[in-house]
């Protein structure tokens, strides 16, 4: 058995087993149609242990959050179908705008192209910053007319201005915040697995996930600010009027770390009220002075019967 073999053979049981324990203990009440169940957090399709197999159509699959190019691990499975939809093609916007952001500010251990400009001769080429921050600027042969390109070379003389010009990545804002609401959903089921998402209120994210093209979720969703570590991670915002879940992770460029939250809905409100409330709290302070829960940190939420008792009467309090 491969190491990746391995892998999702002990998310799968795991998971199956969260399952399983949740229906013998009241907490889901859900058909389930295999002896050991693994449902897809995103289109919540059942799958037996033979979708392992990654010969068959729609096996399941090793998923990322964050995505691996930006620091994430794979912690859980979705089905390839899910993975195809909502996988590499949204979260590479969400990768190169980090990207971009670090070449905007010429951070080190990037690389990225440019254009250079000579009095009206423009080629194309790229720009290295090492470790230590020296900026070194290449051309490139094949991108460039050779006889443009020649020309550049005999006018780059020591003291010639060259104006510079970074090129946009190609990324598509709204894709961009869909990574993000994938990632904090993601990370909600990697804590709590199926005794939260499981309900109809987070139908809407699936949809959006499964629908990028549309804009089925309130993209005002996402933010970023300066957070303590001692809240990364998934932990439940507890305030009177602005209870959620907060998933806050960090992503890592080979040149810089971000951190940014998510506001996942509980089941007691519309999330549009609860986005409302965070976006007139910012209004007044650029902070974010908020109480926060980690839903005692330590706690395996997928095992611990007390743990989730408390969560879900706390949840169901709030109604």
């Amino acid at each position: 058995m491969t190491d990746g073999e391995k892998k999702r053979k002990f998310i799968f049981d795991k998971y199956s087993e969260n399952l399983l324990f949740l229906k013998s203990k009241n907490i889901i009440d859900i058909e389930l149609k295999y002896d050991k169940t693994y449902i897809c957090p995103i289109c919540l399709d059942q799958f037996s242990e033979t979708a392992l197999d990654q010969t068959i159509e729609n096996p399941l699959s090793l998923e990322d959050a964050p995505p691996k190019s930006l620091g994430g691990k794979a912690k859980i499975l979705t089905c390839k179908k899910c993975n195809n939809t909502c996988g590499h093609e949204i979260d590479k916007h969400l990768t190169e705008r980090m990207q971009e952001l670090d070449s905007h500010k010429f951070m080190t251990n990037t690389e990225f192209t440019a254009k250079f400009e000579i009095n009206g001769n423009t080629i194309q080429g790229k720009i290295s910053i090492d470790e230590n921050g020296t900026m070194t600027a290449y051309h490139m042969d094949k991108n460039n007319n050779p006889i443009k390109l020649q020309d550049y070379i005999k006018n780059a003389k020591k003291d010639t201005i060259i104006n510079l010009q970074i090129d946009k990545k190609q990324v598509n804002p709204i894709n961009l915040q869909i990574a993000l609401l994938k990632t904090g959903y993601l990370l909600t089921f990697e804590k709590y697995g199926y005794s939260l998402i499981l309900d109809n209120s987070y139908e809407r994210i699936r949809q959006q996930l499964r629908n990028p093209l549309e804009i089925i979720y309130p993209l005002d969703f996402w933010f970023k600010a300066p957070l303590p570590k001692e809240v990364y991670g998934v932990p439940f915002i507890i305030e009177n009027g602005l209870e959620a879940i907060c998933p806050i992770f960090l992503l890592k460029t080979s040149a810089s770390e971000r951190v940014f939250g998510t506001i996942i809905p509980l089941t007691t409100k519309p999330i549009e009220e609860v986005i409302s409330k965070f976006k007139d709290r910012f209004k007044v302070q650029k902070r974010f002075p908020v109480a926060f829960d980690p839903m005692n940190g330590g706690v395996d939420y997928l095992t611990d019967l007390g743990a989730i008792i408390k969560m879900k009467t706390w949840i169901n309090n709030l109604k």
